[in-house]
């Protein structure tokens, strides 16, 4: 949601070369340990091939952009062993805004990269950064403090992001951006301004989540908040028997981005995008709002900077058979004006937008517009 740095262009990375042992007839095994570079192992290989990291910590010289830039498809696995308190961390270098990136172009995208088991922590952009890219699996890494978003996948399509954790960030632990059929599962998102944040993207499927002490849990933003147009294609954000609590955490977005707009103590905020689902989710323990659906117009004045997409209502939406009690008991200073709105869940919409079934202490309006 936060727009700093976002254009940012990553470098052609150099490395030093790293011994390398062919597996099969048709792709190649690197190993990296410490001492050695990520880089240079990512450099000689080909497309298809698979680069392990042994445990230690990694900080790249080169002084490129990225710790590590992967431009054609590979099978980057850190061989972590967690039992043992033993990661593959990779830290910032000289030069070094983001952690791992992976970047192809809108004709010829990255297609079939995975990321596994690496620890990617401190860097001032993001930690681990998908450009346009196709069929990639980023599992059972972490995100950590990286200042703007800590797993963030962009211009992108038929991916799966699950069992990661992220925290730290100040803009999104992880957010789906401008891409389509994207599986987010079973990842451990806190500490945020957003925990899970989703934006102008078509078919996201959200399931298995825990997502915790973030400003605001989830958000399902208008495409305003990424500052940029409507494709006039998003929707079908499935958010879906995610556990989302305590999300009371003060706003730690830098002042005068987006991001630092929300208002602390929300499970879920949808803010604008039509045509999703929300079911079967434990929303708890907000101080604010449980779930709430605003138009991006009632917090934003659409007068002063009119949206590029007018639509900015809510509409569309099923909010079906979740659990969503104990919101709402203590709004903070920063909810003003709105305090009188906080309660389990909050609906300040159109009829189009239905709830059925749903376990709640106090909503507004009560009754809700019903499903049919």
């Amino acid at each position: 949601m936060m727009q700093s740095g976002r254009a940012s262009i990553c470098a052609i990375l150099v490395g030093s070369a790293v011994m390398w042992a062919p597996t099969v007839a048709t792709a190649a095994s690197f190993t990296v340990s410490p001492g050695e570079s990520i880089q240079a192992a990512v450099d000689a290989a080909s497309a298809g091939d698979v680069i392990k990291v042994l445990p230690g910590d990694y900080t790249e010289t080169h002084g490129g952009s990225a710790a590590v830039l992967v431009t054609k498809p590979l099978k980057l696995i850190a061989k972590s062993i967690l039992a043992d308190g033993l990661k593959v961390r990779i830290l910032p270098g000289p030069g070094n805004t983001d952690g791992i990136v992976v970047e192809g172009t809108l004709g010829d995208p990255v297609d079939g990269v995975m990321i596994k088991g690496f620890t990617v922590e401190g860097f001032q952009n993001n930690g681990i950064w998908l450009k346009h890219t196709r069929n990639f699996k980023i599992k059972n890494n972490e995100a950590i403090d990286n200042e703007e978003n800590g797993i963030w996948p962009t211009l992108s399509a038929n991916g799966l992001v699950k069992k990661n954790v992220a925290y730290g960030s100040k803009d999104s632990a992880l957010w789906v951006e401008a891409s389509e059929n994207v599986r987010v599962i079973k990842n451990e998102l806190h500490h945020a301004p957003t925990g899970l944040e989703i934006t102008i993207s078509k078919k996201v499927f959200a399931k298995g989540n825990d997502i915790h002490d973030n400003t605001v849990g989830v958000g399902l933003y208008h495409s305003a908040a990424a500052g940029m147009p409507s494709t006039g294609l998003e929707g079908d954000w499935q958010i879906i028997g995610n556990h989302i609590y305590n999300n009371n955490e003060p706003n730690s977005a830098p002042v005068g981005s987006q991001s630092a707009q929300l208002i602390p103590g929300i499970g879920i905020l949808v803010i604008g995008p039509d045509d999703n689902l929300i079911q079967r989710n434990v929303v708890e323990n907000n101080v604010f709002l449980g779930i709430a659906l605003v138009d991006w117009c009632l917090p934003n004045d659409c007068n002063l900077n009119p949206p590029d997409d007018p639509d900015t209502m809510p509409e569309n939406n099923r909010v079906i058979d979740n659990t969503v009690t104990g919101n709402g008991l203590a709004p903070p200073p920063e909810a003003g004006d709105f305090a009188g709105l906080a309660c389990d869940i909050a609906a300040l919409v159109p009829p189009s937008n239905c709830f059925s079934g749903n376990i709640t202490d106090l909503t507004i309006p009560s009754p809700l517009p019903e499903c049919s």
